[in-house]
């Protein structure tokens, strides 16, 4: 590796975090670290729960649900965007004061985050008395459901006292800290308005945005331990949230939800994650921590997304405050395409917002000077673009790309074309339009299509001409419109894509004999890394932008990650040069870089450098290795784990037919996973030689073994040599 800034690789199997492959387990040592709370959150898509730990209490979020905030510019322009959304904690209904023989229990010394069933169990010693908290987010209803039980002499007093906390306050800003734009403003004051409150219910109001959240609690007492040294007390929490109904009547629904007991909750718990732990199949038999960070990624991510089609996937999902809640592009860059092979019921809800967020990034195009067409925000949760910083946020117009990749990848990999009858290919088409709208066939070039003055995912490199994932990620989006969405676009439209996409410009370095990044990169000053200090890392919290931009120095994988989703485009010599010349130019100052690497890594049979950026892949939060996982974990980065070793290590295709041509991981040993296809469950084992492919469930399937065709029914297993 011949890395710009070399980083920590992390071994899986020596993290301070225990348990077996199903259980992340932390002592006391381990509780006090700033990532635990986001590590041991719970939630439901909607509901995020934060984990206890550090010098946190319990936090509740809810994906969705956020206050408009007016952006305040001494020097504006047109076009900039006006307000931001801030999603902000809620009422918490889920604290307990706990009493054993009239003593408060003031902090857990053990936790044990159980991904099987989906509850996380917290316990401590209170004198001669054990007691034990378990918890739920039920997946199939808004609620937490929590069990308290103490084990000790027969007699002892356990006392439970639900109460609700409300809306917390705005947190004090470190004057003394630097300014880091992953961290959201904090607020003046609370937004939070109280409309009812009561012992065990309350409703407040967010003024601008309208929302109101109700909060519900029920359960507790006293019981002495019993003849058995046993003593349990249940107690359950129901949440809603709504724009236009009434106190009363969120009330209500917040009560409905919890009309069900705890044993009753924890089995359907239990069944919800058994259905999805019996296609995800990961295992990796050779380390315990490498399987128990996997299947801990995929949790908290399947955990995260949005079901409901209103909302979707947070940068930090519900586990903290990042980004004030935002949702990037890599909401469908990097984690849809997992779900749509684990969870597609997910995915498919995350296009339905995607779709249902049309009109308003029509009028974003309007404000950013496009007369047709529909351009979607950098970051929002509203739907409008809440970007206040353009050259690094809103000229990624790539964002209308990805999006249009993830409808491809989501109907290639499940077969459901009706979702362009629901808006799909409308969303297609309009955002389409923008690329025929930005770009223009340059005389000068051959008549190339060029796209000029835009950022790619590197925000190192800001305001370039031809962008190469951009212009390439156009090229298949412009295919792709006038494939599948004819009724929605002129003839003249339709052969205006087909024709910019088959001229596109591709920018080349003749001297490194690759694509470069964008047309100057490999002409800017190198980036002085000899003469950079470990503590000026990330460059963005301690240099001014144009300082960066004039250098040739990227924040992430750009390049690289257009030759990893896109690997059919570049042959094998021309990825290993690439891999090579911008991991010497990458600071991987972003956790959305390590995935791509590793998939790159993998595609040209470097074993060794994908196994290291895996494991910075899928330790990222585990490890901190940002020093910035107590703001909430990074989704991006645990999606991105998955794709490198489903992706990268067993070069899963997907847009082409499906296909795999999986390498050995000597370093790593075997590795198993499962993917829906079609509907069929398919399980894929790889051990140092030979791979196994295993069709569990549903119809057969076709796919294909490096160059072989292979056809496997339900219950047939078919081997081959790597």
């Amino acid at each position: 590796m011949m890395e710009a800034r070399p980083l920590p690789v992390p071994d899986p199997d020596a993290s301070p975090y225990g348990g077996d492959s199903w259980r992340l387990t932390a002592d006391a040592a381990a509780l006090a670290f700033e990532q635990t709370p986001p590590l041991l959150s719970l939630g439901n898509g909607f509901i995020g729960l934060r984990g206890p730990g550090g010098r946190d209490e319990p936090t509740l979020y809810l994906n969705g649900v956020y206050e408009e905030q007016p952006i305040p510019y001494h020097e504006a322009a047109h076009g900039y965007a006006r307000s931001s959304d801030t999603r902000l904690a809620t009422a918490d209904p889920t604290r307990l004061r706990i009493l054993v023989d009239g003593r408060p229990l003031r902090a857990w010394d053990e936790a044990e985050l159980d991904m099987a069933a989906g509850r996380l169990r917290l316990s401590a010693s209170l004198g001669a008395v054990r007691v034990t908290l378990d918890r739920l987010v039920a997946m199939d209803r808004d609620a937490v459901f929590t069990r308290i039980r103490a084990e000790g002499p027969v007699g002892t007093p356990l006392s439970v006292v639900p109460h609700i906390l409300p809306p917390p306050g705005p947190e004090a800003p470190d004057a003394d800290a630097p300014y880091d734009p992953r961290v959201g403003p904090a607020l003046a004051r609370s937004p939070w308005q109280a409309l009812l409150t009561a012992d065990h219910h309350r409703v407040d109001r967010l003024p601008v945005s309208g929302w109101q959240v109700a909060v519900c609690v029920s359960g507790g007492g006293a019981i002495d331990i019993g003849a058995a040294g046993i003593a349990q007390i249940d107690v359950v929490a129901g949440i809603a949230a709504a724009r236009d109904a009434s106190p009363d009547t969120l009330i209500a629904t917040a009560r409905a939800v919890t009309a069900i007991d705890f044993d009753t909750a924890c089995t359907a718990q239990c069944a919800w994650f058994d259905a999805i732990w019996r296609v995800v199949g990961i295992d990796l038999p050779d380390t315990v921590g490498g399987t128990r960070a996997m299947r801990h990624a995929l949790f908290q991510l399947i955990q995260a997304a949005g079901r409901d089609g209103r909302t979707s996937l947070a940068a930090k999902g519900q586990t903290g405050e990042g980004y004030e809640g935002h949702v990037f592009w890599d909401a469908d860059s990097y984690a849809l395409p997992v779900l749509a092979l684990v969870a597609p019921d997910i995915a498919r809800a995350m296009l339905r917002w995607r779709i249902a967020g049309l009109d308003d990034a029509r009028a974003n195009a309007r404000a950013m000077g496009q007369t047709r067409g529909a351009l979607y925000p950098w970051r929002t949760i509203g739907g409008r673009e809440c970007s206040s910083f353009f050259p690094a946020g809103s000229a990624q117009y790539h964002i209308n790309a990805d999006i249009a990749h993830a409808l491809r990848l989501y109907v290639a990999t499940t077969g459901d074309t009706a979702i362009f009858d629901e808006g799909g290919a409308e969303m297609l088409a309009e955002t389409a339009r923008i690329w025929l709208q930005i770009g223009w066939h340059d005389p000068a070039r051959g008549d190339a299509f060029v796209i000029n003055r835009v950022t790619g995912p590197d925000e190192y490199s800001a305001i370039v001409d031809n962008n190469l994932y951009t212009n390439l990620m156009a090229a298949e989006h412009l295919r792709f419109a006038a494939t599948v969405a004819g009724a929605h676009l002129s003839a003249d439209e339709v052969a205006a894509m087909r024709r910019a996409a088959d001229a596109m410009a591709v920018p080349f370095d003749a001297e490194r004999n690759i694509p470069a990044q964008d047309d100057r990169f490999f002409a800017l000053e190198p980036w002085p890394f000899a003469a950079t200090l470990p503590d000026k890392y990330p460059l963005l919290i301690h240099y001014h932008p144009l300082t960066i931009y004039r250098h040739r120095v990227a924040k992430q994988a750009d390049a690289v990650l257009a030759a990893a989703i896109l690997p059919r485009r570049f042959d094998r010599d021309t990825r290993t040069r690439m891999l090579d010349v911008y991991e010497a130019v990458t600071v991987h100052d972003s956790t959305l870089s390590a995935a791509p690497f590793a998939m790159l890594a993998a595609s040209v049979g470097d074993a060794d450098r994908a196994l290291a950026y895996w494991r910075r892949s899928v330790m990222t939060d585990l490890s901190n290795l940002f020093a910035n996982s107590g703001h909430g974990l990074h989704m991006a980065a645990l999606a991105g784990a998955w794709s490198a070793l489903v992706y990268g290590f067993a070069g899963m295709t997907v847009l082409d037919g499906l296909g795999f041509a999986p390498i050995a991981m000597p370093a790593l040993g075997g590795y198993a996973f499962g993917i829906l296809w079609h509907g069929s469950a398919l399980k894929v084992t790889v051990s140092d030689t030979r791979v196994r492919y295993t069709l569990d469930s549903g119809g057969p399937v076709a796919f294909r073994h490096s160059d072989e065709a292979l056809t496997i029914a339900c219950g047939e297993t078919i081997e081959r040599a790597l």
